[in-house]
């Protein structure tokens, strides 16, 4: 895997596993989950870090995505959801994938919770911001205590609080990627649970008039809603087909810079020298 020095120098990286392969260099542990760790937020900490979200965080971030120049295409599709929650299901193609959409406008009064990996708890103070402005950290496979936790913890976001639920399933960033990578059905078992609709949300790359570097046009997709007539596994495995179908759907149907080059290699096969 090439380092994010070398890719930016090049242009070019090589992989070779579409589900696992990282190109963001963060730099962060990645701890397990505190034993004592609550996912919900208090009442305090909801509105102590709503006014910082408000009046801090979001007119910088806001300003971030207009100085970038990044464009929200299809918010009024968002208008079908009747003021209810949603899970959110994103592309990972930027650092900025985490806050441009907490920053914009039309998601006043309406709290944006993100499903990521826990590395910022790693960070004494950091792990307490991040939660107050919606971190939802994922627990590594086998820790069933805090998998159920998270599981009650969005459906109460979703279902309690009518606030919505943003979910990178391709997991990894691939900077610039112009396509979108298959990925597992294991997190739409979130909104199998809650009976909620999905949202595909597709981040693409337009070239610029002036400058190398592409912009981002961000696209929502037609919200799509569980059936009633299936069960709980059976709605897991249609959301993520469709969901699945219609971002790919998305990221075909504009014309797109491809600023980095991604090449696919053979993975290496490890054994004795």
């Amino acid at each position: 895997m090439a380092s994010k020095k070398d890719w930016e120098k090049t242009l070019t990286i090589e992989w070779s596993d579409e589900l696992n392969d990282d190109f963001d260099e963060v730099g962060l542990q990645r701890p397990d989950i505190p034993e004592n760790y609550k996912y919900r937020r208090s009442a305090f900490s909801s509105f102590f870090f709503g006014l910082i979200y408000h009046g801090l965080a979001k007119p910088i971030l806001g300003t971030y995505c207009l100085f970038k120049g990044i464009k929200f295409v299809g918010k009024n599709k968002l208008k079908v959801l009747k003021g209810s929650g949603a899970y959110f299901y994103a592309n990972h193609v930027a650092i900025s994938d985490v806050f441009k959409l907490q920053a914009k406008a039309f998601f006043f009064g309406r709290r944006i919770n993100i499903l990521g990996y826990p590395d910022s708890l790693s960070i004494p103070v950091a792990k307490r911001v991040v939660k107050g402005l919606g971190l939802i950290p994922v627990p590594k496979k086998g820790d069933l205590k805090h998998m159920l936790e998270l599981t009650e913890t969005v459906d109460y976001y979703v279902n309690k609080k009518r606030q919505y639920v943003l979910i990178f399933p391709e997991a990894h960033i691939w900077p610039y990627y112009t396509h979108i990578r298959n990925f597992l059905p294991g997190s739409f078992i979130y909104p199998a649970k809650s009976n909620a609709p999905v949202v595909p949300i597709v981040t693409t790359w337009k070239k610029r008039k002036i400058g190398k570097k592409p912009r981002q046009i961000v696209y929502f997709g037609d919200p799509i809603f569980p059936k009633e007539e299936l069960n709980v596994q059976e709605n897991k495995a249609y959301l993520h087909s469709e969901c699945l179908k219609a971002m790919k759907e998305i990221a075909e149907s504009v014309q797109q810079q491809e600023y980095v080059k991604y090449v696919h290699v053979e993975k290496k096969k490890q054994g004795n020298n």
